[in-house]
């Protein structure tokens, strides 16, 4: 009777033990959300977006979308672009400015089709127009299973057009915002856009919309 009781305070505590490993494993496994790096068909690009000290009114949206490879922009949709932006949920960090976007793209060249400054009074949202007529504007490419930083830009409003332009490149900064962000297994490159011409002819992607695209 008493070898039973023992023998099923041990297996009780073996179960334990076992369970507590699993616990542990689940802990130091990525999730079914997170981002490793090599083991993706897709690629995540991380870049932080910040309003200039001059002007911080306004709420700034960066559009930037895949090239073909006959060297014009594809077609304007969102499994072909992504849109960073200020007053969003996007990642902060303590003591750097701005906000980090996680954007997970399929793989390719990318170039920047425009930035646009919205300024809302009272009900009414001004867009301040900041698309690139170009042809050249910052580009950069990624692989799939890559994931890259492109650093923090700068946003304002000159001349009632928005601009953006590359602020800080620092690799202290990446890796504080994974740090807080989380879900990325596995090392993030720095990689600096370069210039490439794309065309460009300003239109409305809709009826319904204020901003222009090319």
């Amino acid at each position: 009777m008493v070898a039973a009781k023992l023998q099923g305070r041990g297996a009780m505590r073996f179960l334990g033990a076992m369970l507590a490993m699993l616990v542990l494993a689940q802990c130091a496994t990525p999730g079914n959300d997170d981002f490793t790096v090599g083991g993706s068909e897709e690629a995540l690009v991380i870049i932080g977006i910040a309003k200039s000290s001059r002007d911080t009114s306004a709420r700034y949206l960066m559009l930037w979308r895949r090239v073909g490879a006959d060297g014009a922009f594809e077609e304007f949709d969102d499994s072909r672009s992504f849109q960073p932006e200020t007053n969003s949920s996007a990642v902060r960090v303590d003591g750097v400015p701005g906000e980090f976007a996680f954007a997970r793209v399929a793989p390719g060249a990318y170039a920047l089709d425009g930035v646009f400054g919205i300024i809302r009074d009272g009900r009414v949202d001004y867009v301040a127009q900041g698309v690139i007529t170009g042809p050249d504007r910052p580009a950069f490419e990624v692989a799939a299973g890559e994931a890259i930083y492109l650093g923090i830009w700068e946003a304002d409003i000159e001349d009632a057009s928005a601009v953006v332009r590359p602020w800080r490149i620092d690799a202290a900064d990446m890796r504080a915002a994974v740090r807080v962000a989380g879900g990325v297994a596995g090392d993030v490159v720095i990689r600096q856009a370069h210039t490439r011409s794309v065309p460009c002819t300003p239109h409305r992607p809709s009826t319904m919309s204020t901003r222009q695209v090319c």
